[in-house]
């Protein structure tokens, strides 16, 4: 058996290992289902929110995530060198239509933007862009909502 071959099942056996230590704990706190979104999470994390997380779990503060997310949320809306736009499209963004939204927020916002991309089908097509406490709703729902609106209001006076 090759070296390669040997590290191989070697790692395969420490994944599973590491699989199952979480599968059994989890059981015994019924929440084997509700674990998969954060270890999803955790798996896309980057090493500086693993690091932070391995840090607050040795202290034993693991309970105050939740604040320190807040806290640190409310960070970065405070600079205003950086700001966070939320953006969401029914679709994902291609490349060309990610840089033509940054460089329209930059403009806008007069600083460099970081977009945090969300896909949301339920909008049916168009974009919604949040930033710094403003919304601009531009997606197809919201024109037919709007259209809606409208045309009941009509129906109404008519029947006055």
């Amino acid at each position: 058996m090759s070296d390669s071959t040997f590290n191989s099942r070697l790692d395969q056996r420490k994944l599973e290992t590491y699989a199952r230590t979480l599968l059994e704990a989890a059981r015994s706190e019924h929440r084997v289902y509700e674990n998969l979104v954060p270890l999803k999470a955790e798996a896309g994390a980057s090493p500086e929110v693993l690091s932070l997380i391995g840090s607050m779990a040795s202290a034993g503060d693991l309970d105050k995530l939740p604040e320190v997310f807040e806290l640190y949320r409310e960070m970065i809306d405070g600079d205003r060198d950086v700001v966070g736009v939320h953006v969401t499209t029914a679709i994902p963004l291609d490349d060309e239509l990610r840089e033509i939204v940054k460089s329209k927020c930059e403009a806008d916002l007069e600083a460099q933007v970081f977009l945090i991309e969300h896909v949301d089908p339920t909008i049916i097509g168009g974009i919604v862009i949040s930033a710094r406490d403003q919304r601009r709703d531009a997606s197809v729902r919201m024109q037919l909502e709007t259209a809606r609106k409208i045309m009941t209001q009509t129906k109404r006076n008519t029947e006055v």
